[in-house]
């Protein structure tokens, strides 16, 4: 049980990890884009973020119902 606990726990960090690091990627692509190919770039990686944070806050809530029931 702390193992399937511990490992949501990295697996929610981790996606938050990726988020943020897609988030940041995001807006030096926004600011330093010059043609429209790298402003549609931009935009999917800011989906790719979305997802990530999404799915780190659905691992984070799961991990918390998993503690509770356990």
């Amino acid at each position: 049980a702390e193992t399937l606990v511990k490992a949501q726990q990295d697996i929610g960090e981790t996606m938050g990890k990726l988020g943020l690091a897609f988030i940041q990627l995001t807006k030096l692509e926004t600011d330093m884009a010059v043609y429209d190919s790298q402003t549609v770039r931009a935009a999917g990686f800011r989906q790719v973020a979305t997802a990530a944070v999404k799915a780190s806050r659905f691992y984070r809530e799961l991990n918390a119902q998993s503690v509770k029931h356990l």
